[in-house]
């Protein structure tokens, strides 16, 4: 249940699902198993809590398109599955996972727009080098 809190957000939360559905069968099974409500919250990343809820930032949800927030979906659904399973994985490799899976995700997306492709790969990065110490 993708909650509606004006602004247009719902609407903009419902396109990035169908793009998800369009684009990433696999993904969009995980998105609707693992996730059970889209809510939004002021803070600056978006996140998941109790287990089956994705979190969206407003700073996001002003200031981002679509196909971004089709990729946040994909990410936090991510950490659901992972959260689901219980493993005792280090927070810096789940976070990889995460990022990892959203970029397959992203090069699905034809007119994927570069910002959001660079954003994901950079944070892959940043990841794989604090795992690798």
């Amino acid at each position: 249940m993708v909650l509606d809190a004006g602004d247009g957000w719902k609407s903009k939360v419902d396109s990035a699902i169908s793009i998800i559905q369009k684009y990433d069968s696999n993904a969009y099974g995980n998105l609707i198993n693992y996730c059970n409500e889209i809510g939004y919250w002021n803070g600056d990343f978006s996140t998941t809590e109790e287990g089956s809820k994705i979190i969206i930032s407003r700073k996001e949800m002003n200031h981002i398109s679509v196909n971004n927030i089709a990729c946040i979906l994909v990410h936090e659904s991510r950490h659901l599955m992972i959260e689901k399973a219980d493993p005792k994985w280090d927070e810096n490799f789940i976070e990889f996972m995460c990022y990892d899976y959203e970029l397959n995700f992203a090069k699905k997306i034809p007119n994927m727009e570069n910002w959001v492709l660079q954003h994901i790969i950079s944070m892959r990065e940043k990841y794989v080098k604090i795992i690798q110490r």
